[in-house]
């Protein structure tokens, strides 16, 4: 092998490394990343004469032997690590997947009928039912239904919520005369009865609660119960509304006493509010009652005050029943999607429902006469999926109103479809929210804020009293037609609204659901010990065979690309300089390795004779993709390819990068079949700048990329991350940034992943409508992962490609990129392609987002609220949601906590509550955390390592971590200067496609070490592509007693002045620069044979002897030392 840096050599950061001699088949090449050094004369150094080259042979001679004795010692040292940490492995074989799509449907539910032939019985008819069965089998949905047979539910079950009084009157009606019927019916607000009427609503319940069981217990994964009389708004003693006995209710009732179902959460999208319901769950924690419904500031039936936003429950449910009131006719996809976004899906992921019940009218539905509201039907298959996401998919479905006989059919289709594991169809442009729905959406949040913490918000700006007046700003989509709806749509007639023919309700669907792409000469490109390794793919396809996946998939046809379709994104130069490589021998790649590494963009780069060859499959692997989806083979796909392509602009290869997968990808795909409009989610830890340069001015391609950005002091460093980038020219607006600064608030994890996507990349990709979605999913923000230091779990990556899924049709196409924990990847990639297939999302408890996260959040919108309308919406969304200290709360409301906690279920604070695991009351925060971080400070004694590791032993790995953890970071102490421009920054300060920025630390000493194996890996060292050694032999003869004035991190290199990436060694305590400045550091080890240096850029340890990052207690009194200097705190 020829000569090479450190084992982490083109990891930004790592350590001023030794070369090493060669010892291997020069099969590879590790990068150097670095000009060759500058004589001594040259680089002002004092010591130049005594730098010679026989000097320099002995010095390395003396390294070698150092590391020699180092090793033997290492070796015969115990296996203490090992021992503690032997059972710390996650297991993370998939659960048992549920199948099946329940139906239930019985011909005697027809039998309820109006015999005395009122409005209302011509309203709620037995056609209803006949209506929905005849849609469902003309497209085929009820052969693919699971059936499941109605059965009367018993007296106790009924009285488990209704009255023994009211069980006895309903039980009466079957054997009284018309007249009588007649008169009691009477007696009630909207209701008909007839002699079957009682025995068939127990038939209905009956049917709903045998459904939900088999729902609860696992034996289907899901279903719809086609039944009737409906029941939301029946109450204890009284009927009302059409509604006999409350089915849902009920339902929720028997599943929480007799099924152990702890959270239940109500969705009722029926376009009447079901008091009945919330009368009957309003004080009950464990039930989450939400409801959208048509208001009118009461004069919509039920006419009612207990209807409008500020009824939120009462004792112990006070703050779980939510109530969205429309004042205004005419909603639709875009209102009511937004309730979902910004309102349903933050509480639900905060309340963790184990089940989720739909009241199921559909009588909001566009066409519908009594609702007059504009939800469309695949709009109504968008919610179901959304709902989907929750509960592990555990839904049932319980028809409701709804009296378009059109509309009601091919709305109930299109979410029976949804429920069968079918995508939802793309919606039309969504049109600007309606400033009446805004005002309405404003207030509930109002009204939940006290007592839900997704509602606090902590992010700097100036509150505003005012309410929100929102205009309508237009996108500039291209070729986008007009909504296919306008205000007078709920006038206009059933056929002519809902006339959409049924052939393309059941659009036809591939034959085949996911398809995926391998090929085993992406190995080939391989250097010595790098983060970007072949042995990444490689784990990732072990997994996927390992879950049973790769027998669901595809396989797909590999390929190279061709020179033409790399020249769509890539300059020809480049192109050829890289297929160059293939014709030298690996001694030779050195020097054209250094070419590449030594413009100003282009930094941690190895090439291989193979590289040409790896990268080009990779790319056209890429296209293949595009062409399995887009010719209708799949419906959707993955691509497990390397090197990644994220970095890689038009003439230069960066961080990892050769050749731009998904960038290619994307023109090809509108070059060959004419996309118009395509969306490109890039969730890598790392900013995309090279997906970000070739699309900057384009228009057709809305680039959305979450990533650290540390205010430009991460790689790829400089301002192109930041938030104010949205574009060039015709592509103003079209790329987002949505860059995490952590600064000392802690690293970013699902809470605020999840966030983003219901905030920023949601509503804008529901604007945005377009035609393919590709996912540049690189897993180095995963827990776990050594470089991105983020906390996103497996399951947090499954729940965002199920949110993508419902966008395009479900034509998504995920590509790897980075992610250098080889566990990590595996899981979490293997976690995406499960839920592309369609299965069930898995639990979830993301937790909360920090103030950082969220004020990222709020800069995005900010910057793109003059481009979408979605964007203006969302930033008075936040800006109702911040805490303002005047603002009245609940009567124990003495705090609020807007930064992230590790509550699991967290909810409102009024909740108290005996039943087990009800969510626990914002006010009842647990202390855990303080006296972890509390012990967690004590470890940096003797016997601290061996106390961490012995907590460990004893965690629950499954048990997701905190959504974001207090670090250092560039706090108060931080020096105002700090962030430098791309030309100020040197190249070792750009973490290459990895690790931490000259600006920000790495998380505490003993995080570092074990956080991320503590959460999830386990103790194999080769899982991990970069990982701190826990001990090495030259510790103790090597690490010298601090100063006692401390450490100073603005000194500068003692040989040439240069203060830019300095480290101190930490034997003699002398500052000197880095390998990519003028190596004196490196000088001065080879001189002085002291080992052992300390990076004043991110305070990470290194010993010259062992070739590897270091973190032990030992090491603990300098890097708090150095932090404090750096930060104005101990930090570590």
């Amino acid at each position: 092998m020829a000569d090479s840096d450190s084992p982490q050599e083109g990891a930004k950061g790592s350590g001023p490394s030794v070369r090493r001699k060669q010892t291997e088949k020069p099969s590879s090449v590790a990068p150097k990343g670095t000009e060759k050094p500058k004589s001594a004369q040259q680089n002002g150094s004092r010591r130049g004469k005594k730098s010679t080259k026989a000097a320099r042979s002995e010095q390395r001679a003396a390294l070698r032997a150092a590391k020699k004795k180092g090793k033997e010692r290492e070796e015969q040292g115990d296996g203490d690590i090992d021992v503690y940490m032997a059972d710390l492995v996650l297991d993370d074989s998939p659960p048992p997947r549920p199948t099946g799509t329940g139906l239930v449907y019985d011909d005697r539910f027809k039998e309820h009928y109006c015999p005395i032939g009122s409005e209302h019985g011509k309203s709620e008819c037995p056609e209803r039912l006949a209506a929905c069965m005849e849609k469902l089998q003309a497209g085929g949905l009820v052969d693919r239904c699971t059936r499941v047979s109605a059965r009367p539910a018993s007296d106790e079950e009924i009285l488990s919520l209704h009255s023994q009084e009211y069980l006895d009157t309903l039980k009466r009606s079957g054997t009284l005369s018309p007249d009588e019927l007649k008169e009691l019916a009477q007696s009630y607000d909207s209701v008909f009865l007839c002699n079957e009427s009682f025995e068939i609503a127990r038939l209905a319940v009956g049917g709903l609660l045998e459904l939900t069981e088999k729902v609860v217990k696992g034996e289907l994964r899901n279903g719809f119960a086609f039944i009737r009389p409906c029941g939301h708004h029946s109450q204890r003693d009284i009927a009302n509304g059409y509604s006999l006995v409350n089915n849902i209710a009920l339902t929720a009732k028997i599943a929480r006493t007799k099924l152990n179902v702890e959270r239940i959460l109500i969705v009722d999208w029926d376009v009447h509010h079901g008091q009945g319901i919330q009368y009957l769950t309003q004080d009950d924690p464990s039930i989450m009652y939400f409801s959208m419904h048509r208001y009118e500031n009461t004069s919509f039936w039920p006419h009612l005050e207990a209807s409008n936003y500020d009824h939120i429950g009462e004792g112990a449910g006070k703050g779980y029943n939510v109530n969205v009131p429309w004042n205004k006719i005419g909603m639709g996809d875009a209102e009511y999607l937004t309730v979902f976004q910004q309102l349903l899906l933050p509480l639900a992921y905060e309340f963790n429902p184990q089940l989720v019940l739909v009241s199921a009218g559909f009588d909001a539905a566009e066409g519908d006469p009594k609702g007059e509201m504009c939800i469309s039907p695949d709009g109504f298959a968008h919610m179901t999926h959304h709902l989907m996401g929750l509960a592990q998919g555990k839904v049932v479905l319980g028809l409701e109103g709804g009296y378009s006989l059109e509309a009601l059919g091919k709305s109930a289709a299109m979410c029976t479809k949804t429920l069968l594991g079918d995508l939802p169809n793309p919606l039309s442009q969504i049109k600007h929210v309606s400033d009446n729905a805004l005002e309405t959406i404003h207030n509930v949040t109002k009204a939940l804020k006290p007592y839900w913490k997704c509602f606090q918000c902590d992010v700097n700006i100036a509150c505003k009293e005012e309410p929100i007046q929102s205009e309508d700003v237009s996108s500039t989509t291209p070729d986008v037609p007009p909504p296919p709806w306008d205000d007078a749509a709920g006038k206009a007639g059933v056929g002519e609204v809902t006339g959409r023919l049924l052939k393309e309700l059941m659009l036809s669907s591939p034959p085949n659901r996911t398809g995926f792409v391998y090929d085993e000469r992406m190995k080939l490109h391989r250097t010595f010990d790098h983060p970007e390794r072949p042995e990444r793919i490689a784990r990732i396809y072990s997994k996927h065979q390992e879950h049973g996946l790769i027998d669901r998939c595809i396989k797909l046809e590999t390929r190279e690309a061709t020179a033409e379709e790399l020249e769509t994104c890539h300059l020809a130069d480049m192109i050829g300089d890289i297929k160059e490589t293939s014709k030298h021998t690996a001694r030779e790649l050195i020097d054209i390795q250094d070419k590449f590494n030594s413009t100003r963009y282009s930094r941690d780069i190895y090439v291989h004779p193979d590289t040409y060859l790896s990268a080009s499959v990779a790319a056209g692997c890429t296209l293949n993709l595009v062409d399995a989806v887009l010719s209708n083979q799949v419906l959707n796909a993955v691509g497990i390819v390397r090197p990644p392509g994220h970095h890689a602009d038009s003439k230069l290869a960066s961080g990892f990068c050769f050749f731009n997968n998904v960038a290619i990808a994307s023109k090809y795909a509108q070059n060959k079949y004419g996309v118009k409009r395509v969306l490109i989610v890039d969730w890598d830890v790392h900013h995309g700048n090279g997906t970000q340069r070739l699309f900057e001015s384009d228009p057709s391609v809305l680039y959305i990329s979450l990533h650290r950005h540390e205010n430009g002091m991460y790689f790829p460093m400089g301002p192109e991350g930041a938030v104010d980038q949205v574009g060039k020219g015709d592509g103003q607006g079209y790329n987002v940034n949505i860059g995490w600064n952590t600064g000392n608030k802690g690293l970013m994890g699902d809470a605020e992943y999840l966030a983003a996507f219901h905030h920023i990349i949601m509503p804008l990709a529901y604007q945005f409508n377009p035609e393919l979605v590709f996912i540049s999913a690189g897993f180095d923000a995963a827990k776990g992962d050594p470089l991105g230091n983020c906390l996103v779990s497996p399951e947090g990556y499954g729940h965002m490609t199920h949110m993508l899924s419902s966008i395009a049709g479900g034509r998504v196409i995920t590509v790897l990129e980075g992610g250098y924990n080889l566990n990590s990847i595996a899981v979490s990639m293997a976690m995406c392609t499960r839920i592309m297939l369609g299965d069930p999302c898995p639990d979830l408890s993301p937790g909360i987002p920090s103030s950082c996260g969220m004020q990222a959040i709020y800069d995005a919108a900010k910057a793109h609220e003059k481009f979408w309308s979605s964007m203006k919406d969302q930033v008075g969304f936040l800006e109702t949601m911040i805490f303002k200290e005047d603002e009245s709360s609940t009567e124990d409301n003495d705090t609020i906590q807007t930064d992230s906690t590790s509550s699991s279920n967290a909810a409102p604070r009024d909740a108290v509550t005996s039943e087990p695991s009800v969510p626990e009351r914002v006010d009842e925060v647990s202390s855990t955390k303080a006296e972890a971080s509390s012990a967690a400070g004590d470890g940096d004694g003797e016997d601290g390592l061996k106390d961490i590791l012995e907590g460990m032993s004893g965690m629950n790995l499954q048990q997701p971590r905190e959504a974001s953890v207090t670090t250092g970071g560039a706090g108060a102490g931080a020096k105002e200067d700090a962030v430098q421009t791309q030309d100020d920054v040197p190249e070792d300060e750009a973490l290459g496609a990895c690790g931490v920025s000259g600006e920000t630390t790495t998380p505490g000493a003993e995080d570092q070490l074990f956080g991320s194996l503590q959460e999830t890996f386990g103790p194999q060292v080769e899982m991990h592509a970069v990982i701190p050694q826990p001990w090495c032999p030259h510790l103790d003869s090597d690490v010298g007693p601090l100063p006692s004035t401390g450490l100073d991190v603005s000194l500068p290199c003692k040989d040439c002045g240069d203060t830019r990436e300095n480290w101190v060694c930490l034997h003699c305590y002398q500052v000197y620069c880095g390998r990519y400045v003028n190596e004196h550091m490196l000088m001065h080890g080879l001189e002085s044979s002291h080992l052992m240096v300390l990076s004043y850029a991110d305070l990470s340890a290194w010993c010259y002897g062992c070739d590897a990052y270091i973190h032990n207690e030992i090491l603990i009194p300098a890097k708090r030392a150095a932090h404090l200097s750096k930060f104005g705190t101990p930090g570590v």
